[in-house]
């Protein structure tokens, strides 16, 4: 699985990357911005969020698109769970990321992804 890392904090974007990494998942790309977001999910299965860009967009704004247009998984990074509501497919990781939970949930954003493409695909195969 490859997994777009979205996150204005380079610190916070290498670490997540490093993680992701030593758990055998490729990156498709570090976006530091929602253009950039956009331009690299197509290279994407999961998606891992800032809550908060320096673009003024919403973590959960970007994941409507990801999820509408890419059908890729998201995991939210953020200080404030709060912000972030809950719904199906998306996971949440609180900063700073601990390698654990980072893990967890890529891990469940792909079972999500996974589950997604062959619902898809029976749909596919019925009409």
């Amino acid at each position: 699985m490859r997994v777009l890392i979205v996150e204005d904090e380079p610190a916070f974007a290498l670490m997540v990357e490093d993680i992701a990494m030593a758990e055998g998942f490729e990156i498709a790309g570090i976006a530091r911005n929602t253009a950039e977001a956009m331009q690299l999910a197509p290279e994407a299965d999961i998606a891992i969020l800032d809550v908060r860009l320096a673009d003024g967009l919403t973590g959960p704004e970007i994941a409507r698109q990801l999820v509408e247009h890419f059908n890729v998984g998201i995991v939210y990074l953020t200080g404030n769970p709060d912000l972030v509501g809950d719904s199906d497919g998306v996971h949440v990781v609180i900063k700073p990321p601990d390698v654990p939970r980072v893990v967890d949930g890529l891990r469940q954003a792909a079972a999500w992804r996974s589950r997604r493409a062959r619902q898809h695909s029976a749909k596919d195969g019925e009409q």
